[in-house]
């Protein structure tokens, strides 16, 4: 990892094991080196590249918890905002408000989480976890803390904070250029 993070430096590196992007996606490269200097200067595809080892590393990590990428935002942003409503949780996670029911409708059942008419606006579901999700959520976080331990062991503690620091950046500037 080390030596990959130095070589990203590189402008002629050509890839000397397989494509992540490849490898991530499933394809094999028989054999066949790929020139990707140019790409591993574009940040959508580098952080698009980190993202699919993480979620695969992360479905690994917890799967004796059954929980997704997903189930694990869902679960501490409901624990971290109990008042949180369906609208206001697709909207933070990113996600289709149907998918979003469908995985709720299934945390429901499963007695993780429970939803009742807003106090603030009859029109919106609020989300509050049960005392079994508040269990399966501190579980989760426990088992998170390892894992995000482990994905950025790659980095020095002071590294660490400035690049969870600088990808809030990047995201609070995103999201001002789009209003």
């Amino acid at each position: 990892m080390q030596s990959e993070r130095l070589e990203m430096g590189r402008s002629t590196d050509v890839l000397a094991r397989k494509d992540p992007g490849r490898e991530a996606s499933g394809e094999q490269t028989a054999g066949q080196d790929l020139n990707l200097s140019a790409l591993r200067q574009t940040p959508g595809f580098m952080i698009r590249i980190l993202q699919i080892q993480i979620f695969e590393r992360f479905f690994e990590y917890f799967e004796a918890l059954g929980l997704s990428p997903a189930d694990y935002a869902i679960l501490v942003t409901i624990r971290d905002n109990p008042t949180v409503t369906q609208s206001e949780l697709a909207g933070v996670l990113k996600m289709q408000l149907p998918n979003l029911v469908k995985i709720l409708s299934k945390m429901e059942d499963e007695g993780t989480i429970k939803r009742r008419r807003s106090v603030r606006d009859k029109r919106a579901v609020e989300l509050s976890l049960t005392p079994s999700g508040r269990k399966r959520t501190e579980d989760a976080v426990r088992l998170g803390n390892g894992f995000n331990a482990q994905t950025l062991a790659a980095l020095n503690k002071h590294e660490q904070a400035a690049f969870l620091q600088m990808l809030m950046n990047l995201v609070e500037a995103h999201k001002s250029a789009s209003r």
